[in-house]
C-alpha cells in the first residue's frame, strides 16, 4: 500500500513537473509570437493595460477553443490562482537542482536577487544564509565600476542600498534618489527636513558634539529650499555616545583613533558611490537618448510613408524653438525612451499628424504676423515723413492708432505678399485713408478726454477748454505735468511693451506702439491753478487764453524764492511754460520791467537750448531741427519772406518767437531753463 502510495505520489510530481516544462516552453513561445499585439501598448502608452471587460452573452466555446488564432498559451489549471507549495517559483525552487540554480543566479544583478529573495520563503532562506554570500558577491561584480562593499555593511545591505529606489523612513513606494552614503541610507526630500541640524540636538553637550572630537560622528550636507544644510543622524550619534561612554577613560583616546579612520574610509568609499551614480545615471542617460532617437528617426519614417516627415522636420528645425520646447521632438509620444512597433505607431499616428497640422498653422500665423510686422515698420517710416511736414501744433494720431484702422489693417494683412505691396503703394494709401482716420481719431480721443478726464473736475467744461493755457493735465505714471496737444503724443500713453506694433531703433531695440488711452491720464488742478495765477499776472482772460498764445506773449516771470535763498547769484528767471514744472512750493510773479532794465536782462538770457534732439519746428514749413540749425534754416528755406540781421550777429530764438514752436513730443521740463540776473550796481 505504502509503494502505491509512493507511486501515485510520483505520478502526480512526474504530471506537475511535465506541465511546468511545458508552460514553460509555452511562454516563451507566446513571448515570441504576442508581444508585439498585446506588451507593445504597455511599451507605447507607458500605461498598464487595464483587464477588459468580459462581454456579456459571449458563448463559452468562443473562450475555451484550444485552436483558436487569438487564444494565449495558457496556464495549466492546477497553477491557476495557486501560491506557495505549488506555485512556479516554489516548484523552481525545490525541483531544479540547486547547483543550477546558483550557477543562474551568478549571471544576475543585485537588484534581481533582491526581488528573488522577495519572492518566497525558499528561495529568501536560500539567498539570506551567509553561505550565499558568493552570489551576492558575483552579481556584485557584474555592475561595471561598482565600488566593492564596504566593511560596514554585508552584500544584500550594500545592494538595497544602491538598487532599491525607495525612501528608507517612510517607505514610501514613489521613486527616491536621494541617497545619504553616509548614514547608509535614502531619504526623500520631506524625511531629509526632519534630521536634526545641529550635534548638539542629537547628543546635547556631550564631549563628541563639541571641540576637536565633533569631526568623528557621521554628517551630510543636504541642499533644503536653495541652501545647504547639515544634517546629523539621531540613531547613529547616540550609537556613538554609548561606545564612547563604555570605555575607561585611558581606551577612549584609542577608539577616537580608530574611528576617525573608519569616518575617513566612509567618507572616501562615499565619493566613490558618488562619482559611480554620476557615471551610471549618466551612462543610463546616453542609452535611453539613444533610444529616444531611434524611436524618432523610426517615427519620421513612419511620416514619411504618409508625407508628413518634411513637415515634422521643418518643425524641429524651426528657428522659433529651442532644445527644450520644440514640440515634435518632445512630445510625449515621441520622446519615449522605447522601441517603435507596428501596434504603438497606430496607436500614436493619428495624434501625431494632429500635431503637425497645429504646428503647421501656428507657423503660418507667425509668418503673416512676421510680414505684418515688416509692413507696420514701413509704414511706420512713411507716416513719420508724413508728420515731418505737418502741423504738429493739433493732435495727430500715433502709429498704433494708424495701423489700428480698418482699412489699414486689411491692407497689410490680406495683401498676398511685398510684391503687391510697394512703399509707394503703400505711401499712396496711407495718403488717401489717412485725413479720413484722422478726424475720426480726433473725435473719438477729444470726446474721451473732454467726458472722462476734463469735466470729471469741471463738469461745465467744453471743447474749447481743452486748449486752455488753464487745462493741464499730468500722467500717473511719470508724473509729467501735460498740455492739449501735448498729450497725445506722450511717450507713456503710445508706447507699452506688450503690443505688436513695433518700431525698430538705431541701437537694436524695439518700440511697440499701442492706441491712445486715457487711462493713466488726469486733471491737475495744482498746476491749473499755478497756470491761472501767471495768466492773470499776465493780465490775460484765464478763461479764454490758449496754451500757444501764453508761448506768444513769452513773459518774464521771477522766482523769488531762488532769489532770496541765494541773493549772490542774482534774481532767477524764467519763460513760459517753465513754471508749471518748477517746484509748486515756489513764490512766482510776473515781472514788468522798464527798457532799460529789460535790455539788460535780455543780454543776461541765454539763447534757448534742449536735451531734446530735434527740439525745434518750423513755424512755416513744419521741418524739426536743432536749435543752433534753426537760424541757417530760416536763412536758407525762408529768406525771401524773413528779413534776419546778418549772419555774424544772429538774432536770438526769443526774438524770433513767431517762426517756430516747440515740439509737442517734448516733455515741458525740456523746453529751456532758468537764467539768473545780477545788477552790477548791487
Amino acid at each position: 500500500m505504502l509503494r502505491r502510495s509512493q507511486r501515485v505520489q510520483a505520478k502526480k510530481d512526474a504530471s506537475a513537473t511535465a506541465a511546468v516544462s511545458k508552460y514553460i516552453a509555452g511562454l516563451k513561445h507566446t513571448r515570441d509570437a504576442d508581444d508585439k499585439e498585446h506588451q507593445v501598448q504597455r511599451d507605447e502608452d507607458g500605461i498598464p493595460n487595464k483587464k477588459r471587460k468580459k462581454l456579456k452573452g459571449a458563448s463559452a466555446s468562443n473562450t475555451d477553443e484550444p485552436h483558436s488564432s487569438t487564444n494565449k498559451q495558457r496556464m495549466p489549471n492546477q497553477f491557476r490562482k495557486v501560491r506557495g507549495k505549488l506555485g512556479l517559483l516554489q516548484r523552481l525552487a525545490k525541483d531544479v537542482p540547486l547547483d543550477v540554480i546558483l550557477e543562474i543566479f551568478c549571471y544576475l544583478e543585485p537588484r534581481d536577487l533582491l526581488r528573488l529573495a522577495r519572492t518566497t520563503k525558499d528561495l529568501r532562506g536560500m539567498l539570506m544564509t551567509k553561505s550565499s554570500v558568493n552570489i551576492w558577491r558575483s552579481a556584485l561584480e557584474n555592475v561595471e565600476g561598482l565600488p566593492p562593499c564596504p566593511p560596514d555593511l554585508n552584500e544584500p545591505q550594500y545592494a538595497n542600498l544602491l538598487f532599491e529606489p525607495h525612501c528608507h523612513i517612510c517607505m514610501h513606494s514613489g521613486r527616491c534618489d536621494n541617497i545619504l552614503w553616509n548614514f547608509r541610507m535614502r531619504a526623500c526630500q520631506k524625511c531629509v527636513m526632519n534630521f536634526p541640524n545641529t550635534l548638539f540636538d542629537c547628543i546635547g553637550g556631550h564631549p563628541l558634539s563639541r571641540g576637536p572630537n565633533s569631526d568623528v560622528i557621521p554628517r551630510e550636507v543636504a541642499k533644503i529650499s536653495g541652501r545647504y544644510y547639515d544634517l546629523w543622524n539621531m540613531e547613529i550619534a547616540q550609537r556613538y555616545r554609548a561606545e564612547y561612554d563604555a570605555l575607561e577613560t585611558v581606551d577612549r583616546d584609542a577608539w577616537l583613533t580608530r574611528t576617525r579612520n573608519e569616518r575617513r574610509a566612509l567618507k572616501e568609499h562615499s565619493r566613490e558611490c558618488v562619482e559611480w551614480c554620476k557615471l551610471s545615471f549618466k551612462t543610463r542617460a546616453d542609452e535611453l537618448d539613444v533610444i529616444r532617437k531611434e524611436r524618432r528617426a523610426a517615427i519620421l519614417d513612419r511620416l514619411q510613408e504618409i508625407g508628413l516627415r518634411e513637415e515634422a522636420e521643418t518643425v524641429m528645425q524651426d528657428p522659433f524653438y529651442n532644445a527644450t520646447n520644440e514640440p515634435f521632438s518632445n512630445h510625449k509620444l515621441v520622446r519615449q525612451a522605447k522601441k517603435l512597433t507596428d501596434y504603438g505607431w497606430d496607436s500614436i499616428k493619428d495624434e501625431l499628424v494632429s500635431l503637425l497640422a497645429k504646428c503647421k498653422d501656428d507657423r503660418a500665423d507667425r509668418e503673416q504676423e512676421k510680414l505684418f510686422d515688416s509692413r507696420a515698420l514701413r509704414a511706420r517710416k512713411l507716416y513719420d515723413a508724413i508728420l515731418s511736414k505737418s502741423d504738429l501744433r493739433e493732435p495727430f494720431p500715433s502709429i498704433g492708432d494708424v495701423l489700428s484702422h480698418e482699412k489699414l489693417q486689411d491692407l497689410l494683412w490680406d495683401t498676398p505678399d511685398d510684391d503687391s505691396l510697394t512703399d509707394d503703394i503703400l505711401r499712396s494709401k496711407l495718403l488717401e485713408h489717412l485725413p479720413e482716420s484722422v478726424e475720426e481719431w480726433r473725435d473719438v480721443v477729444d470726446h474721451y478726454l473732454l467726458e472722462r478726464v476734463l469735466q470729471a473736475s469741471r463738469p461745465t467744461a467744453t471743447h474749447n477748454d481743452l486748449h486752455l493755457a488753464t487745462s493741464v493735465f499730468k500722467c500717473i505714471g511719470c508724473y509729467q505735468p501735460l498740455y492739449y496737444p501735448q498729450l497725445y503724443y506722450h511717450r507713456c500713453y503710445a508706447l507699452q511693451s506688450f503690443f505688436t506694433i513695433f518700431d525698430e531703433n538705431d541701437d537694436g531695440t524695439i518700440d511697440y506702439h499701442r492706441p491712445w488711452t486715457h487711462h493713466s491720464l488726469r486733471f491737475s488742478e495744482t498746476h491749473a491753478e499755478h497756470s491761472e495765477m501767471i495768466v492773470k499776472a499776465c493780465s490775460l482772460d484765464p478763461n479764454t487764453v490758449t496754451f500757444q498764445e501764453m508761448y506768444n506773449a513769452n513773459p518774464l516771470i521771477e522766482c523769488t524764492t531762488c532769489t532770496q535763498s541765494t541773493p549772490e547769484h542774482g534774481r532767477c528767471f524764467m519763460r513760459w511754460p517753465l513754471p508749471l514744472v518748477h517746484p509748486q512750493n515756489h513764490s512766482l510773479t510776473v515781472v514788468t520791467l522798464n527798457d532799460e532794465e529789460q535790455k539788460k536782462v535780455d543780454a543776461c538770457e541765454p539763447n534757448i537750448t534742449s536735451s531734446f534732439d530735434l527740439p525745434i519746428r518750423c513755424a512755416h514749413c513744419h521741418f524739426m531741427t536743432s536749435v543752433d540749425d534753426f537760424i541757417d534754416h530760416l536763412k536758407t528755406e525762408h529768406s525771401d519772406s524773413i528779413d534776419l540781421q546778418e549772419s555774424e550777429n544772429p538774432p536770438k530764438l526769443q526774438a524770433l518767437r513767431t517762426h517756430w514752436y516747440w515740439n509737442p513730443r517734448m516733455l515741458l521740463d525740456s523746453m529751456g531753463e532758468p537764467f539768473r540776473y545780477k545788477d552790477d550796481s548791487d
